[in-house]
């Protein structure tokens, strides 16, 4: 049994801990001396390496290497140990003793505790003591065949953990970070305060389990395909004749690279052995992402790569079984050899709500790097997966990642940063933080430029986006071309396509839909709702229709918007089963696997009220396209945020009562925002009105076109 701490009662009440990469280097060389032979927990102690890292590396991407991991759910232990006795409940059987310190502290030392397997420790306490984070010191050491291991600190910082308002919040307990203690024979933890020891004090001692069987694999999240409900492609398109179209031919989908942000490859929960009956499904939720967070875990830094998974399963069951929150707290985590691992459950490319930045969770993500970068700098792998995931993640949802001034809550951040910005501590350490600079560089030379996820109409080949026009009179589909000689905006031309599309009930834009370098329209058939698309060939000319989907021939308020989601492909979203949802696009493989299937959709909004969807374009500075919603005569702006959907809805100060077409045709000119056509109903005359903020303004006149139906 060990004795009290040597401090002397009255000098110092709690623990001063020295800065901890001093006190490591300094435990490093008296463990050296002492006991060489030991098995310390002296997370890695040694200088920082340089890291060199070029941020123009466009191929830019995480560690995809193949991998050991887990092929089922891996059982998990938490053995609690209490040493203090519950509130109001008498003393229970402690393991620990304590005395008084001067000035009303008090000190405590555990028993000696049994470790099993790659263990994990952290020390919690009631939720109904108020503990400064200032005000307790946590120290943890190891026994290894016989032998200690100096103290190290656990640390605790209040600010880490869900929004204490929230559900999740309600039922936690307070306590330090997790700290991996490794293969070692047992802990015993000591804790000094200030004033008396928090009631209903537990050591909290896991075990991350053994997997049954393993497997080497590689990242089985492939975001490039990422879909947040885990459906398959579907068959590619299947061409068809229309009876009306005497140009059919079958041409197959030719598909060129997507052209968007790098897209990284994600290790799932499955590999590292969640045991998914831990968390709480129910709690699971979704707001907004303004911003990213870096974090470390304060573990060791001499793990090996078949050591990851274990040591996520610990962080896990900690958060979960010990601190009660509903899973595992970060988003992403991220080793020393740059591989990322899926965090929190609910869809990697969704904005699904962490606890890991106390008043921030709701409106960004985090990553946590799986080490203690407070004693070693970080290796280039790990800065790369940085950049990339957070190059992609903020893409998704229309955030710049090299933006300064970023609201995230209540206050304006970078779009990047590390914990210590929102909150008094030391995560990610100083050397991780150091490196946020280079991180946000690295994610955004990334990042392609926004602009691109704005849906485009160019069909003839000029420089300006065009408009889709059928004749009402025989159903032929016309290109009219925009140009602007000396400053006056005027229809330059109209094209006829040859084309009929009179057995189709709307006509819509749908940008670079199979991304080879032409615009592409669809078509909503009269007869039964399936989607067509016809593929662009340019020069206002088209390849033969092609089914696309069945799934949104009930929706209403179909529209194209753009690149919703982020991935370098436009998606469509339609009011269907009582939600506004997007459909990822998918190219050649059109919208999901089957007919009627909500499955491969996500809720973008509730309800909405209105009788016409217009594609808005980037009305705002945050990247993701935005729609309109008519709404009567009044016009809704509501605004995106990638795969989440729509985040927030404010009514304009124009109105459109007097217009039977409305159309995003984004910025003609040097227009700062999107521009719009639109034709008075009563008297045919088409206008372009000229973005802005808050709707439009400067009516331009193009002429007058009855007997024609515009497409969308």
């Amino acid at each position: 049994m060990s004795t009290y701490p040597s401090d002397t009662p009255g000098s110092d009440r709690r623990i001063r801990f020295v800065t901890l990469c001093q006190q490591l280097l300094a435990l490093a060389v008296v463990v050296a001396v002492l006991t060489p032979a030991a098995r310390t927990v002296t997370m890695d102690v040694r200088p920082m390496q340089p890291v060199e890292v070029g941020t123009s590396d466009v191929s830019l991407r995480a560690a995809e290497f193949p991998s050991k991991v887990p092929t089922g759910e891996v059982s998990t232990e938490v053995d609690q140990y209490a040493l203090t006795a519950p509130d109001g409940k008498g003393k229970a059987r402690l393991r620990g003793t304590e005395k008084d310190v001067a000035g009303g502290g008090e000190a405590i030392v555990s028993d000696v505790l049994p470790v099993d397997g790659y263990g994990t420790v952290g020390v919690t306490w009631a939720a109904s003591a108020d503990v400064d984070e200032d005000g307790i010191g946590v120290k943890v050491r190891t026994q290894t065949n016989g032998e200690w291991s100096g103290w190290t600190e656990a640390e605790y910082h209040d600010d880490h953990g869900p929004d204490p308002r929230s559900e999740e919040g309600k039922h936690t307990r307070p306590g330090t970070d997790a700290l991996l203690v490794g293969n070692v024979d047992a802990v015993q933890v000591k804790v000094a305060t200030d004033d008396a020891a928090p009631v209903d004090m537990k050591v909290a001692v896991i075990d991350p389990g053994t997997a049954k069987a393993t497997a080497t694999q590689k990242p089985a999240i492939d975001t490039a395909r990422a879909s947040t409900d885990g459906a398959e492609p579907a068959d590619p398109a299947v061409p068809v004749t229309d009876g009306d179209d005497p140009a059919a031919t079958g041409d197959e989908i030719a598909l060129q690279a997507a052209t968007a942000t790098i897209r990284p490859k994600i290790y799932s929960r499955a590999q590292w052995g969640a045991n998914e009956s831990l968390r709480d499904k129910s709690s699971l939720s979704y707001y907004e992402v303004h911003g990213g967070f870096v974090h470390h875990t304060v573990n060791a830094n001499n793990y090996t790569a078949d050591q990851v998974p274990g040591i996520i399963r610990g962080i896990y069951s900690y958060h979960v079984k010990t601190r009660g929150w509903s899973d595992i707290g970060y988003n992403f985590l991220v080793d020393k050899f740059g591989r990322i691992w899926e965090g929190r459950a609910g869809g990697v490319d969704r904005p699904v709500v962490g606890a890991h930045t106390q008043g921030y969770n709701n409106y960004s993500f985090a990553m946590s790097a799986i080490g203690n970068f407070d004693v070693t700098g970080p290796p280039s792998a790990m800065l790369k997966a940085y950049g990339a995931l957070f190059a992609w993640k903020l893409a998704l949802h229309g955030v710049d990642a090299a933006d300064m001034s970023q609201k995230i809550g209540s206050k304006y951040f970078p779009a990047i940063n590390g914990h210590r910005d929102a909150g008094s501590t030391a995560c990610p350490g100083r050397y991780l933080y150091a490196k946020i600079p280079t991180i946000r560089s690295l994610a955004d030379a990334a990042q392609k430029p926004f602009a691109s996820r704005e849906a485009e109409g160019n069909f003839a080949g000029s420089d300006v986006n065009d408009l889709l026009v059928r004749r009402a009179s025989d159903g032929r589909l016309y290109v009219l071309t925009l140009d602007s000689p000396e400053g006056v905006w005027q229809v330059r031309s109209r094209v006829d396509t040859g084309v009929n599309i009179a057995s189709a009930s709307s006509i819509y834009k749908a940008g670079d839909w199979d991304q080879d370098g032409f615009a592409d329209m669809i078509t909503r058939r009269k007869s039964d709702g399936l989607l067509q698309i016809y593929r662009g060939k340019g020069g206002a000319r088209f390849h033969p229709p092609q089914v696309l989907s069945g799934q949104v021939k009930d929706a209403t308020l179909i529209a194209l918007p753009g690149d919703v989601t982020g991935d370098g492909y436009p998606d469509l979203m339609a009011q269907s089963g009582g939600a506004m949802r997007i459909w990822r696009g998918r190219g050649a493989a059109g919208l999901g696997t089957s007919l009627n299937n909500l499955g491969t959709s996500v809720v973008a909004y509730s309800a909405v009220n209105g009788y016409a969807h217009v594609p808005a374009g980037l009305m705002n500075a945050d990247g993701a396209p935005d729609s309109i919603v008519r709404v009567g005569s009044e016009v809704r702006l509501y605004t995106g945020n990638g795969p989440g959907g729509w985040t927030s809805v404010r009514t304009l100060e124009v109105t459109a009562g007097s217009y039977d077409w409305l159309l995003g045709v984004g910025r003609l000119g040097a227009n700062a925002q999107p521009d719009f056509v639109a034709r008075d109903k009563a008297t045919g005359g088409l206008f372009i009105l000229a973005g802005t903020t808050n709707g439009w303004t400067n009516k331009i006149p193009l002429g007058r076109f009855l007997g024609w139906d515009l497409a969308a």
